[in-house]
């Protein structure tokens, strides 16, 4: 296929560059390697002939085309690495079995690249763009979205947009998120927690001192893979889990939790937690809503830690569209009573009938290169920069029968389906912009 060598190449450079967030720098605010990935992405946009923007290392933008502004919302940045479990080094971009793989190639990096050779081959083709088709390059969305932030405030608004984030055929309806902190007074026979390096992940590794243990803290290690240590006049406690994105908990094992259900028998408010974070549908602790249009909400405890003297946890939490930050809010202080619980950041529910006619050209874009007839839009509890804009869906790139390994060691794409997502965005620009 046309650009598929060249297409690769670019995925390769570019997942090279570790973009995790870090310490600012001068016009770098998240870091060194958001930024670099950024000069690396408007370099390119300019090779290929675009008019690019830098926005002073928040994000960029590169466009093409004249008139009415179509938007494509993308980001640079990346989950941490991990550190166990990885086929290859997770910045090499190495192909094994015809897949490539490191952290990016899905989320969102891969996408990006797609969509930007997608527009490059319409135009290679002689058709002119009757819209002007602008990317967007944000470097903290994995965080605090800062970096959209800044470009609603200072850059031209999009009257229409994608964002290539999420699932296909098509995400009609997004779920509306908050993470929350729980904070309370540490108990005396919990001496260190850490555990979780984003609240948006499912922790796989947690690590616990306590100063006291029982039968029961070590029957429940036993049968649970948990390893218990004695280390002076403390205990030890590790376990190790599956990493997985913070929308999708079920797809994880919580390492965090695995801990927590330990050494919850030495304190009261360790059972009460234990018993509050049981079910990732939040039912366990009062919020177990759900409705028709987007199912049931989700919940993640993403980290653990012991800070000041407080015992924290951060919840992921994925509510239908039916629900606001309230209801969760609510419930939480119900369940949690001897906890502060605090909102530290949200994003509201998106919702489009699925049969809009925007909603429809993408889905009609999926079946002509799928040839799934049957295809139907999609609810997802991720948040993406759709959200950010009026008028946007997001659109791909992980097929319904994938796994999704966004956020997860060995973060892959299969050859096939890295040049299928091309196709389908091809074909979605040339309807919604040729």
């Amino acid at each position: 296929m046309i650009y598929s060598e060249e297409m690769l190449a670019k995925l390769r450079d570019l997942v090279s560059i570790n973009s995790v967030q870090s310490a600012p720098l001068p016009n770098a605010p998240f870091g060194e390697g958001p930024r670099k990935a950024l000069d690396y992405t408007l370099n390119l946009c300019k090779e290929l002939g675009f008019r690019v923007k830098d926005v002073d290392g928040y994000c960029g933008w590169a466009e093409v085309g004249e008139g009415e502004l179509f938007g494509v919302l993308a980001h640079l940045d990346t989950v941490p690495l991990g550190d166990d479990g990885w086929k290859c080094p997770p910045l090499s971009g190495q192909i094994i079995d015809g897949e490539i793989y490191g952290r990016g190639t899905v989320d969102d990096k891969g996408p990006l690249i797609n969509a930007l050779y997608a527009v490059k081959s319409l135009l290679d083709e002689g058709k002119l763009p009757k819209k002007r088709i602008r990317f967007i390059f944000g470097c903290n969305e994995e965080t605090e979205w800062h970096c959209i932030e800044r470009y609603l405030l200072t850059e031209e608004i999009p009257t229409q947009a994608i964002s290539p984030d999420g699932d296909y055929p098509v995400i009609n309806c997004e779920k509306g998120l908050g993470h929350y902190e729980l904070s309370m007074p540490c108990p005396e026979c919990l001496l260190a927690l850490k555990a979780g390096e984003r609240v948006n992940m499912v922790p796989d590794k947690a690590y616990a001192e306590i100063s006291t243990t029982s039968d029961v803290t070590v029957t429940y290690a036993l049968s649970h893979d948990v390893t218990i240590k004695k280390d002076g006049d403390k205990w030890i406690v590790t376990a190790s889990g599956r990493a997985a994105h913070g929308s999708t908990p079920h797809l994880g094992v919580n390492a965090l939790l695995k801990v927590i259900n330990t050494i919850s028998s030495l304190d009261d408010v360790l059972s009460a937690l234990a018993k509050g974070f049981e079910s990732t549908d939040g039912s366990s602790c009062g919020i177990g809503f759900s409705d028709e249009v987007s199912g049931n909400l989700t919940m993640t405890v993403g980290y653990g830690k012991i800070e000041d003297g407080l015992l924290k946890f951060g919840l992921d939490i994925r509510f239908p569209v039916s629900f606001t930050n309230d209801d969760v809010y609510n419930g939480l202080k119900k369940a949690f009573p001897f906890a502060e619980v605090t909102l530290k950041h949200a994003h509201p529910c998106l919702y489009f009938p699925k049969d809009h006619p925007f909603v429809q050209t993408l889905l009609a874009s999926y079946i002509e290169v799928t040839g799934d007839v049957n295809a139907q839009p999609q609810t997802i509890g991720g948040a993406t920069y759709a959200r950010a804009i009026p008028n946007t869906l997001a659109f791909g790139p992980v097929f319904p029968d994938r796994e999704n390994l966004c956020h997860q060691v060995n973060e892959r794409v299969s050859l096939e389906d890295f040049e299928k997502n091309f196709l389908i965005l091809r074909s979605a620009f040339d309807k919604l912009c040729f």
